[in-house]
């Protein structure tokens, strides 16, 4: 399935690395990169939206989920799950989760999308911005969902 076209007020960027390509709104800049992920942060700095690698993916990616909820839990005693499911996306087995937690100055709000099949390279696309600009931040990780093309790296 090709990636829609990238919207109004958005640019694509890929990375290499990664093997990735995905729009992104104007105005967001990418910070450091590792050799397995990349954040792209607006220009307040309260929110971002950061794409992961995990190679090899392990059995689903709602495992994965389920061992970073047990550190997020641990660090952030404010945690709160909204849900967390099996899906899939781009045929292939994913999981969404969405959740809160407070910062040390606001509560924010996340939504993460997992997919890949055990063995082969596991994506994951996770928004994370304050929870009272949900509406205005969700958008973004739609539009980066709905293009996100893996590039074969």
């Amino acid at each position: 399935m090709p990636p829609s076209p990238v919207p109004a007020g958005y640019h694509r960027v890929g990375d290499e690395r990664l093997g990735v390509s995905l729009p992104i709104p104007d105005g967001w800049r990418a910070g450091p990169r590792t050799g397995d992920e990349v954040t792209y942060t607006d220009p307040t700095g309260l929110a971002g939206i950061t794409i992961g690698t995990v190679d090899p993916a392990g059995a689903n990616p709602e495992a994965h989920f389920l061992d970073i909820e047990t550190n997020t839990k641990a660090n952030y005693p404010t945690y709160r799950r909204l849900r967390m499911q099996q899906t899939t996306f781009h045929g292939e087995p994913a999981a969404v989760w969405e959740f809160t937690f407070k910062g040390r100055v606001r509560v924010f709000r996340a939504v993460d999308l997992g997919y890949g099949r055990e063995g082969g390279r596991e994506y994951d696309i996770h928004l994370s911005a304050p929870d009272a600009k949900w509406d205005a931040y969700r958008p973004v990780f739609d539009q980066a969902r709905d293009g996100f093309a893996a590039t074969g790296s």
